[in-house]
């Protein structure tokens, strides 16, 4: 067989359809941001709630940004207070004591205990902390496995709207 079998695919319509496509990562990505400031928003309510109260400041301490735009989004959930760490992972025995006036605060608050007494009181529990530690509380690790599906849900939806929004 001598003759060539030849196949001819029109490909002028390509420019035109990358042309129309350029639009699509702008708009992607502002689905996708959308998308990030709700499942951080979401994720520090679900951090807030799961965390401890003496006072309230480390549960109003919970705050969220976006540290990295489109296309590399990176979001965080987190608190800057130092002992934030210490109520999500809990402290090893023999580390070193726990402020004594944070807890003298709190024994008055849920122990009861009068204020005359609170600090001795709070000396023996900061004194047994140090000695056989504390367990964790994990909010951050426990808001976060609860969010994960409901954040998947998020991003897929953002996805989806975007891919909807560029085919209309």
């Amino acid at each position: 067989m001598t003759d060539d079998l030849i196949l001819d695919i029109d490909t002028s319509g390509i420019p035109q359809m990358i042309a129309e496509m350029e639009g699509f990562p702008l708009q992607l990505g502002r689905e996708m941001t959308v998308a990030m400031r709700s499942a951080l928003q979401f994720l520090e309510g679900q951090v807030a709630s799961r965390t401890p109260v003496n006072t309230g400041q480390l549960r109003a301490s919970i705050t969220h940004e976006i540290i990295n735009p489109w296309p590399n989004l990176i979001g965080q959930v987190g608190s800057p207070k130092e002992y934030a760490i210490v109520m999500e992972f809990g402290r090893r025995p023999g580390a070193r004591m726990p402020p004594v006036d944070a807890i003298q605060y709190w024994v008055v608050r849920k122990l009861g205990i009068p204020t005359e007494e609170a600090e001795s009181v709070a000396w023996a529990i900061a004194k047994h902390i140090a000695r056989h530690g504390i367990e964790g509380h994990y909010m951050f690790k426990e808001g976060l496995e609860f969010s994960e599906p409901y954040i998947n849900q998020l991003f897929n939806s953002a996805m989806n709207r975007a891919v909807q929004r560029f085919n209309q």
